[in-house]
């Protein structure tokens, strides 16, 4: 049979409980007897004492000598003085054991005259050990009644003159104790109820998320990752729910990935199919031509010089196109490959920027378009210098061959918030709204009859998106159509310290590498 952690903890709880309650019930009866002994001994040890004083005042009152037959001869007026002074009757022994006197004459019998204490019986050991030459007192009790007899020596001057014996009802004193015993349990058994109360209210708070964790870990064994599930709780049963949850959420995105690589893996064959498609597509063009022209040159252009030249001047033209897009593509293929570490150094943007926008000047006075430039000064990163000068000659390139005559090129640099930041901005234009998110992908063209130079791919926004990527870098475009594009670049910067190279926001601890 399985039983639950609720059933568990009561149980557990119940048996504590009962072994508890006695063994304290035990204890707690010991000590408050044990405190009502010292109570009574306590009051014996002080009537002793008042009673010896007494003894002795009324004995030189009354010119009673200090010897056993004076006493014995007035023995009648000193009990019925004692007795007048405890109110209540008092027994006289000699010291060997005789009685001398008994105020009721009941002949020693310290439960007579009393019909409550008859089932009492009297052990006279207080007593025995009076004639032992000791103050005791013995406690004789019967159905909740409490009988003390004390007895002790009267000593008066050093001498022993005999014994007294007496009696006093005590029930009062243990029907106290009894009561606070009494309520000292109910307390306790109150105290349980409400502990009981709290531990099965406990152990539901416990339980139910335990068992929601177990249902839900027997689910997701099935493969059921879509369970939605809360457990508010501020302590460790909370954290285990918020580390459950964030289990599966990782598991679900792990098999999520796993989906999401498989369906890539067919996009990305998709792609390479298309890329492939697109690449033979854009080199047959120029083959055809080249082909068609050195025909027409065979079969009769030699003869004719017009001809020659204009066959001339194309095929001239598509084997720049042919070559241009095969170092393109030489390129794409690069920077998808690792970009290795000795080829990254420390690069000062600013003269990168600056020669490149010098470099495009001369294609830029072509077409009367003038390059404006802003750059900060003491911008580093960390990176490809080949990559990063190409990266921004594709920019520049592009804002020349859309932007419209006599327009100006803005070209800023500047640093933000651990970046650097590169914006080229121009007035041409522009790409249609539903468009941008298309650019970037291989052999893509706008417009082909709006170009201004024909050698164009559709190949460099990808390579400047994959050159950002690599520099762990981004790209944002905003066009509006016949009013210009923004082109805006961030690459972290690069900041050496002591023993760490940062970039951006990371830090690369080079301090103890060997």
């Amino acid at each position: 049979m399985k039983f639950s952690l609720r059933y568990k903890f009561v149980v557990g709880l119940i048996i504590i409980f009962c072994i508890g309650f006695n063994v304290m019930s035990f204890f707690m009866n010991k000590i408050i007897v044990n405190n009502n002994k010292e109570i009574i001994k306590k009051e014996f040890s002080t009537s002793i004492k008042d009673l010896s004083l007494y003894l002795r005042q009324f004995m030189t009152m009354n010119n009673i000598k200090n010897n056993e037959k004076d006493f014995e001869e007035r023995i009648n007026e000193i009990s019925e003085a004692l007795s007048l002074k405890i109110d209540d009757r008092v027994m006289f022994y000699k010291n060997n054991g005789q009685l001398l006197l008994d105020t009721t004459y009941a002949d020693g019998d310290i439960l007579a005259f009393n019909n409550e204490y008859k089932n009492i019986k009297d052990s006279k050991e207080d007593l025995k050990e009076a004639l032992k030459r000791k103050n005791a007192f013995s406690i004789l009790n019967y159905d909740n009644i409490y009988i003390v007899a004390f007895s002790f020596p009267v000593n008066v001057d050093g001498k022993d003159i005999c014994i007294m014996r007496y009696s006093k009802d005590y029930s009062y004193l243990f029907e106290l104790s009894r009561n606070l015993l009494k309520m000292i349990k109910r307390v306790i058994l109150i105290i349980f109820i409400l502990t009981c109360i709290f531990t099965i209210l406990l152990c539901t708070k416990i339980t139910i998320p335990i068992i929601k964790l177990s249902k839900f870990s027997k689910e997701m064994s099935k493969g059921n990752f879509n369970l939605e599930f809360n457990i508010k709780s501020s302590d460790e049963i909370g954290d285990l729910g918020e580390d459950f949850k964030s289990m599966k959420e990782q598991i679900k995105n792990q098999i999520e990935t796993i989906k999401e690589d498989r369906d890539n893996l067919r996009v990305i064959e998709s792609h390479r199919k298309a890329f492939f498609d697109n690449v033979t597509h854009e080199m047959k063009t120029p083959l055809t031509i080249i082909s068609g022209y050195a025909q027409m040159i065979l079969d009769d252009g030699s003869k004719d010089e017009k001809v020659l030249n204009k066959a001339a001047t194309r095929i001239k033209r598509e084997s720049n196109r042919m070559h241009k897009m095969v170092l393109d593509l030489l390129t794409m293929s690069k920077l998808e490959s690792y970009v290795e570490i000795d080829k990254l150094e420390k690069l000062d943007m600013k003269e990168i920027v600056h020669l490149v926008c010098e470099d495009m000047l001369i294609k830029a006075n072509k077409y009367k378009i003038y390059i404006e430039e802003s750059l900060e000064k003491d911008i580093f990163i960390y990176g490809n210098k080949e990559d990063i000068r190409r990266m921004i000659i594709n920019i520049i390139d592009n804002s020349i061959k859309y932007g419209y005559v006599k327009s100006t090129i803005r070209v800023k640099l500047y640093s933000k918030n651990g970046f650097c930041i590169l914006r080229v901005k121009d007035k041409g234009k522009g790409i249609p709204e539903g468009k941008i998110d298309k650019i970037y992908e291989p052999f893509y063209r706008i417009d082909k009859k709006g170009e201004r130079e024909k050698e164009s791919n559709g190949l460099g926004l990808h390579i400047v998106k994959s050159i950002l990527k690599k520099h762990n870098g981004e790209i944002k475009i905003e066009s509006k159509e016949d009013m210009g594009t923004s082109v805006c670049m961030k690459i972290p910067l690069m900041v050496i310290s002591d023993k760490c190279l940062h970039i951006g926001n990371n830090c690369l601890n080079f301090g103890n590498n060997h």
